[in-house]
């Protein structure tokens, strides 16, 4: 089945969040798609007072530079209201002052604990169809990352996703070739080994990979926490082939193990950005607006992908803008959403390095030309992959998750074999998930 542009539902890569009558059958093409539907009312023009909370924390002068000014120029008649989340100013401490909310901007981990938890989660599906919205422009595993049994809940605003950074000042000390896109796991691993090397008193590391990143964006969407039972769900076959290929093996290069061990830590950010010894680093993708990029000659890749999944890169993570159930503004708050994820503004968003959740190739090719990084071939590195279907996630997910990465560190210092850290992080997860339902 395949969308016309005049459909309104939302039909993912494995949610199907709401189908529309009419959809089966349309295509593309201008002369085949209806024209009998009137044009959906425009709120655009009518008063509205819009309160934001920025659950991601941005300050506000963040929040206008990306995203607010563009508002306010383009829906003169609404009065926006942003107020900037923290520690001290939280969603909870604002719900309970009694605080007007109607969009809230968060991050997809954040989207379980603040959006459904706290009873804010609006199905988008009737207004979608209300306001004819375009799916077929989307890149549709973003958009049911925002979803949750079945519902959309929200729209991304731009992507996230794992990519590998490499430092080239390592490579051409070594006289090495720089990874090239579409490498799979045990290319980079041997890669890696090439690079990993104790020379001129520096231990030289191949191939680093962030943990917590790779675990939570995993191409094969493994979740944490079996939602049926609301037990850990990580002593499993699946989670020991993803983790001993893409985390553990390599670490196995001569030398890797013993640095780490004599630092006592696994690798970090600082590793690849300050330190400079890490030749590639598979994190998530934005590391390069740190300002220690700038004091080294830097490129991107591709994240490697396994051999049963080829083509398949790492769950979306994107940041998304949601309309609150209590929200007395929801039309408006719909024209919003439609205009930030226009080609006009994602266009905008694009040339500034965030990466757009449309599939227009003009958008795409557009990506951080107006950037200090405009030319390191990026667009390749993050379109080399498809995007991994989102795993179902749970609001509780952190219960195993940081037991699961303790328990590697220990693996990865020699301290603990991977069969014992899977069942110790099993038995560690269910517990405090266990006293999570208590409380």
């Amino acid at each position: 089945m395949k969308l016309s542009k005049s459909v309104t539902g939302v039909v993912g890569t494995g949610l199907a969040v709401v189908m529309l009558t009419g959809a089966c059958g349309a295509t593309d093409n201008k002369e085949n798609a209806p024209t009998s539907e009137a044009a959906p009312k425009s709120y655009a023009d009518e008063p509205a007072e819009l309160v934001i909370f920025g659950a991601v924390g941005n300050t506000e002068e963040v929040w206008n530079e990306r995203f607010g000014t563009a508002l306010k120029m383009k829906f003169p008649k609404y009065k926006f209201t942003y107020i900037q989340g923290s520690a001290k100013n939280t969603l909870q401490s604002n719900i309970a002052a009694g605080q007007t909310i109607d969009l809230i901007h968060d991050s997809l981990g954040n989207m379980r604990a603040n959006i459904i938890d706290n009873g804010f989660q609006y199905d988008l599906s009737t207004l979608m169809k209300t306001h004819q919205i375009d799916t077929s422009r989307f890149e549709m595993a973003v958009f049911d990352a925002l979803s949750d049994k079945g519902k959309l809940y929200g729209f991304p605003l731009h992507d996230g996703g794992l990519v590998m950074y490499y430092n080239k000042d390592i490579f051409d000390k070594f006289g090495v070739d720089y990874p090239k896109n579409g490498m799979k796991w045990d290319e980079a691993i041997a890669l890696g080994k090439r690079l990993t090397r104790f020379e001129d008193g520096i231990q030289y590391l191949g191939l680093g990979v962030s943990i917590n990143h790779m675990l939570t964006m995993n191409p094969y969407s493994l979740p944490f926490v079996d939602e049926t039972g609301g037990k850990a769900a990580v002593n499993t076959d699946a989670f020991r082939k993803l983790i001993s290929k893409s985390i553990l093996e390599p670490t196995e290069a001569n030398g890797y193990r013993q640095y780490l061990t004599s630092v006592n830590k696994t690798i970090i950010n600082d590793n690849f950005m300050k330190d400079k010894n890490l030749a590639m680093f598979v994190m998530n993708f934005y590391l390069q607006l740190q300002p220690d990029f700038n004091t080294f000659n830097w490129g991107i890749a591709s994240l490697p992908v396994f051999s049963d999944l080829p083509g398949v890169g790492s769950q979306p993570y994107p940041n998304g803008l949601f309309i609150t159930s209590t929200s007395k503004f929801k039309d408006h708050g719909m024209e919003v959403l439609k205009y930030l994820v226009s080609d006009d503004f994602q266009m905008q968003l694009s040339r500034k390095g965030f990466i757009p959740v449309v599939k227009t190739k003009a958008v795409r090719d557009a990506f951080a030309q107006d950037t200090t990084f405009k030319d390191k071939q990026i667009v390749e590195a993050l379109y080399t992959n498809r995007p991994a279907a989102p795993m179902a996630r749970s609001v509780n997910e952190g219960l195993v998750l940081s037991p699961l990465g303790a328990n590697l560190a220990k693996v990865i210092m020699s301290q603990m074999d991977l069969n014992t850290a899977l069942r110790q992080t099993e038995e560690q997860g269910n517990k405090a998930l266990e006293e999570a339902v208590r409380k």
